[in-house]
C-alpha cells in the first residue's frame, strides 16, 4: 500500500503536466463565437438608489473571438469581445422603492423634506446590457478561465437608466470540446450557464 501511495505521489505531477495546455499556445478548441445562456444572480445591491436585496433572473452572452493568440504569445491565451443581456428582479428590503431617508431638512409650513437617501428600499427589475473584453486562459483540456472588464448599460423599472462597471472573473469546465459549464463571478451579476463554442 505504501508503494502505491508513493508511486501515486510521484506520478501525479507528471499526469497533471501532461494534461496542461497553458504553455502550448493554440492548443485549444478553434472557435469564432461562444454562445452562453445562463441564470443570473444579483448578490450585491444593483447600481443606483432604487432597489436593494438579492436578485434572480436570466440572461445570455455572446463572445466573438478577435485574437486567437492573446496578449502573451508564450502561453495559451485568447481575446474576445463579449456582449449580452441580463434581466434580474431584486426583492428589495421593503419600504419605499425610492429608498430610505437618512437626513431631513425643515420644509415649508413646518414639514420635513428628505434631502439624503441612505439605502435602496423596494423591489425592482433591472435590465443589464454588458460589453466586455474577455481574456481567456486555456489551462488544460477540461479547464479554462477568463477575466472580463467592461461596462454595462442598465435600466430599472423604478429609477431610470445608467452605466455601471463590469468586473468579472470566471471559469469553464469543458464537458466536451465544444460544450462547457460556465461560472462567472463579479459585479453587477453572477452567472451560471452552459457555453457552446461554435
Amino acid at each position: 500500500m505504501r508503494r502505491v501511495l508513493t508511486l501515486s505521489v510521484l506520478l501525479l505531477p507528471r499526469v497533471a503536466a501532461a494534461q496542461s495546455t497553458i504553455k502550448a499556445p493554440g492548443d485549444r478548441p478553434s472557435y469564432v463565437l461562444e454562445l452562453e445562456p445562463h441564470a443570473s444572480l444579483g448578490l450585491f445591491d444593483p447600481p443606483g438608489r432604487w432597489a436593494g436585496g438579492d436578485g434572480l433572473g436570466a440572461g445570455g452572452r455572446a463572445a466573438f473571438e478577435i485574437v486567437d493568440v492573446g496578449f502573451v504569445p508564450t502561453i495559451n491565451d485568447s481575446v474576445a469581445i463579449g456582449v449580452g443581456a441580463d434581466i434580474v428582479h431584486y426583492a428589495g428590503g421593503g419600504g419605499d422603492p425610492r429608498g430610505t431617508c437618512s437626513r431631513y431638512a425643515a420644509g415649508p409650513a413646518g414639514t420635513n423634506v428628505c434631502v439624503e437617501i441612505a439605502r435602496a428600499g423596494g423591489a425592482s427589475t433591472y435590465v443589464f446590457v454588458p460589453v466586455v473584453m474577455q481574456w481567456n486562459f486555456w489551462l488544460a483540456r477540461r479547464w479554462s478561465v477568463f477575466g472580463e472588464p467592461g461596462l454595462s448599460v442598465y435600466w430599472s423599472d423604478v429609477g431610470g437608466a445608467g452605466v455601471a462597471p463590469v468586473v468579472d472573473v470566471g471559469g469553464r469546465f469543458h464537458v466536451t470540446e465544444r460544450v462547457t459549464l460556465t461560472l462567472r463571478l463579479g459585479y453587477p451579476v453572477v452567472t451560471l450557464g452552459v457555453s457552446f463554442l461554435l
